[in-house]
């Protein structure tokens, strides 16, 4: 009985010891390194995308639109009252009319007769002007009789009759301001173009009965649109207005296809959506089609490029590269992340121009950033893409099947022998 209790008390603690014996050798076997096994580090590094700076003497440009109007389009009425005689053939909605071209024709013969009658009054007035001053002669006469006598004392403008021939003088002048007024309302009968340029609207026929109230046409001049498009305050500073505005329509003109407009002013009122400055071009010659350029019609919707000033010295960047501490990541020589101070100049659209230290061998970080620190070692998924293309050519050598040797040799008798049957 007094073995058994002994050996009840020992056999939990043999057991303690052997799974600590067991525990131990487990712990320590899993340290061993297998044969051959190399304690090398393999260093994984952040693959990123980059993209080339650029730097030099910049031309900013900024990007708009806008749609085409008239410079100049009003309704014609007509100028005296009457009944429409001749319309030019020329005058129908699209045609082209030079400046001074006649439109329409107004019947002429009461204006006819309204100048011939002013005309008669102003030969009656001459008449009467002729009589009075004829008797203005021998008023004359008669006082030179009368101042003989020293008796009488007597008013000589009214023995002169300087009165009367004052008003002959004036019924005169208003004889032939009627004749003028009469020749003009005659001349006024013909309807004539104001400027070069098409007929955008008709409203009559021959036979209309029309007055001073009545809108004969619409016309617009083509010899030059206008175009207004916005800028931001920040790009007026830099606006150079002696530049010419390049304006495209890729969709209807085509690539490559290029117009010309001259600024003409700078609009006094902001937009009041955007609260941009709204800038005036002027396209000249827009519906020429002898000058071999695409066609400018009103409304169409066209892209303007404006120039600003030159910035000397410059970096381009594009937007995704800024971050919001004026700073922009680059990869540095040695293939780690730093970044780089930059002083904004102008944000335009695409690009971003900016003064900044750029040291030798740089290169743009053109993706988001991401969790980066300075110094983090990366490297550039171009350079990975190149060395990837140079093992695959150097596996492909590698993995080319020999030639044997017997084969080799026979290609080498009968290429011999083909050069010598090629020379004899």
């Amino acid at each position: 009985m007094r073995r058994i209790l002994l050996s009840n008390k020992i056999l939990p603690l043999i057991i303690v010891i052997l799974g600590g014996l067991l525990g131990y050798y487990i712990l320590h076997s899993a340290e061993q390194k297998p044969q051959g096994y190399k304690n090398n580090k393999i260093k994984r590094h952040r693959i990123v995308l980059t993209s080339k700076l650029e730097r030099g003497s910049v031309v900013p440009v900024w990007n708009a639109s806008g749609f085409v109007i008239p410079a100049e389009s009003v309704k014609i009425n007509a100028r005296v009252s009457g009944n429409i005689a001749a319309i030019n053939a020329l005058a129908t909605p699209g045609g082209m009319i030079k400046k001074g071209q006649w439109l329409a024709k107004l019947e002429t013969i009461d204006f006819d007769l309204a100048l011939r009658s002013q005309q008669a009054q102003l030969e009656q007035a001459n008449a009467n002007l002729s009589l009075e001053q004829a008797d203005q002669t021998l008023a004359k006469e008669e006082l030179a009789l009368l101042n003989n006598n020293a008796d009488f004392t007597i008013d000589e403008s009214l023995v002169l009759r300087e009165p009367q021939l004052t008003v002959a003088k004036s019924k005169v002048s208003v004889a032939m301001n009627n004749v003028e007024k009469a020749k003009l309302n005659l001349a006024r009968t013909q309807v004539l173009m104001p400027f070069t340029g098409k007929i955008m609207r008709k409203d009559i026929g021959v036979g209309s009965k029309v007055s001073t109230n009545t809108t004969l046409f619409s016309v617009v001049n083509t010899e030059v649109y206008w175009i207004e498009v916005k800028i931001p305050h920040k790009f007026l500073a830099i606006f150079d207005k002696q530049q010419l505005a390049k304006i495209s329509q890729p969709r209807l003109w085509g690539e490559g296809n290029f117009r010309s407009a001259r600024f003409v002013s700078i609009l006094p009122e902001l937009d009041d959506k955007d609260r941009q400055v709204k800038v005036l071009l002027a396209i000249d010659a827009p519906q020429d089609e002898v000058a071999n350029q695409p066609q400018v019609f009103i409304n169409d919707f066209l892209n303007v490029q404006l120039q600003g000033k030159a910035i000397e010295n410059a970096w381009t960047i594009k937007h995704t590269w800024l971050q919001a501490d004026n700073t922009i990541w680059v990869v540095d020589k040695n293939s780690t992340l730093q970044k780089r101070a930059v002083e904004v100049l102008f944000k335009g659209r695409d690009v971003i121009y900016v003064r900044t230290k750029i040291q030798p061998g740089d290169r743009a970080l053109a993706e988001k950033p991401g969790i980066a620190s300075v110094g983090l070692p990366v490297k550039s998924r171009k350079d990975m893409a190149s060395k990837m293309e140079q093992q695959k050519q150097r596996n492909k050598f590698d993995n080319a099947e020999p030639v044997p040797l017997e084969r080799r040799k026979k290609d080498k008798i009968f290429g011999k022998g083909k050069r010598q049957k090629n020379a004899g």
